[in-house]
């Protein structure tokens, strides 16, 4: 019964916070509680002009709650956690967003001599919730208000948000397969699993007759709408994808995981923002943390979900990231070697593949073209 119950708990808990998400992403306040009392919060990405005026405190201060990395892209250095910046009521939204964003040139940024401390704890969780709507993490903050007229407002409490991590992704089920024959091999299956929390969908692309009683090559790739379908040149996304089907259909079968993590997890509208921040001289993993993000917010725990789901649990796995290796032992699939995977270098990727094997620790590939 105590299980049973548990289960039920959790399941409730993660639907609270799947419902906060979607109210940040349309732009609705939100009420994140704890024992010590209640912050109200909003988007500031989606925030509207006209709201602005409900944010303002009795001093005529107006709350901004950045995560760490904006913060030290700003120079506010000694906030190892969240910040909170008091500004003046009448700052325009456009300026608070130029602020909370960074998308003016490089350095043109900066915090008058205003209030800036630690966040409320509060409003400090709710950051989580905007890294995972994959809208800019940057909040406008404010304690309750007293008006009975007041429209209700959902609550999510920060335990419900500290927990979800370690729910979103572990449950999944399958929803539709097909053959799907490629160019590489016919002998093709494309099987789409959806998160039980959250409505992404995973595809685990079957290729040819893996051996589930030996190591099953395996490929971790994230979905990269530039690379993958149009073959930009800014990355290594596409060659990588398509040289592990090959490599993959080569040595007689194996899975590739194309899993919906845009940008590092941080979505295709960041992933765009950060471009953008890279053309001022930012590198791909500053210009993430320059948008308030980490420099990798992707979680593995659905790719553990889907080998499981397909019977796997001892890997080759094709992959330069030893982040993909260390999140596949945490939950139990063996990786029992390496394939690294080669991709062509060009002037407008080196750097890209430069700053992945100087400051992400990517392991060494057999690179081709430009001397890196």
């Amino acid at each position: 019964m105590a299980s049973a119950q548990n289960e039920h708990d959790e399941r409730a808990s993660a639907l609270r916070v799947e419902r906060a998400i979607v109210e940040l992403r349309r732009g609705r306040t939100i009420d994140v509680v704890d024992s010590h009392g209640v912050a109200v919060v909003a988007a500031i990405e989606r925030l509207h002009p006209d709201e602005m005026s409900d944010f303002v405190a009795a001093d005529g201060s107006l709350s901004l709650v950045l995560t760490p990395e904006r913060g030290e892209a700003l120079g506010l250095v000694g906030h190892p956690s969240a910040l909170e910046i008091a500004l003046p009521g009448d700052t325009s939204l456009q300026s608070i967003l130029r602020l909370a964003t960074g998308m003016t040139s490089i350095g043109g940024e900066h915090v008058e001599p205003f209030r800036v401390g630690q966040a409320d704890p509060r409003a400090a969780a709710a950051l989580t919730l905007a890294r995972h709507a994959q809208i800019i993490p940057a909040l406008a903050t404010r304690d309750p208000a007293e008006d009975p007229s007041e429209l209700p407002r959902l609550h999510v409490s920060i335990d419900d948000i500290g927990n979800y991590p370690l729910i979103r992704g572990r449950e999944i089920q399958r929803v539709s397969r097909a053959r799907v024959p490629l160019t590489v091999t016919e002998n093709c299956e494309f099987i789409v699993y959806r998160e039980r929390f959250g409505d992404a969908e995973h595809v685990a692309i079957v290729i040819d007759a893996p051996d589930s009683t030996k190591p099953v090559p395996v490929r971790l790739h994230s979905a990269c709408l530039t690379g993958d379908l149009l073959a930009s040149l800014r990355c290594d996304c596409g060659d990588q994808l398509r040289g592990a089907v090959e490599r993959i259909a080569k040595v007689g079968g194996g899975v590739v995981l194309y899993l919906a993590q845009e940008g590092r997890g941080i979505g295709l509208a960041n992933k765009l923002r950060a471009y953008a921040l890279q053309e001022q001289g930012l590198d791909t993993l500053q210009a993430d943390r320059h948008l308030g993000f980490r420099a990798d917010e992707r979680d593995y725990a659905v790719a553990c979900a889907m080998l499981k789901d397909l019977g796997i649990d001892r890997v080759v796995l094709l992959t330069n990231n030893p982040n993909k290796i260390a999140a596949l032992d945490v939950c139990k699939i063996e990786v029992v070697s390496r394939m690294p995977l080669p991709a062509p270098a060009n002037t407008h990727n080196a750097h890209y593949l430069r700053t992945k094997r100087k400051h992400a620790g990517h392991l060494a590939a057999e690179l081709e073209g430009a001397d890196l």
